[in-house]
């Protein structure tokens, strides 16, 4: 089966089999795994806060964000 398979037919399961198929999924990754993310997205975030702080970078509303991710994101 492949991944956009998988992923068509996770997007048919409610919401709260949606969020039982995450908490597998996410409890499925090896310690290593969770560490490696977990820096990764560590040093994203530095990355971002220093590039707002120098100026270099923009803030916008989370409501804004969010809207503009439905827009994209309608099927």
């Amino acid at each position: 089966m492949s991944i956009t398979a998988i992923e068509t037919e996770a997007l048919g399961l409610s919401a709260d089999q949606r969020a039982r198929l995450i908490d597998v999924l996410w409890d499925s990754l090896s310690g290593s795994e969770l560490k490696a993310r977990e820096a990764a997205w560590a040093a994203e975030s530095e990355r971002r806060i220093d590039a707002y702080e120098a100026g270099k970078l923009t803030a916008r509303d989370a409501k804004d964000v969010f809207a503009d991710l439905k827009k994209t994101h309608r099927k």
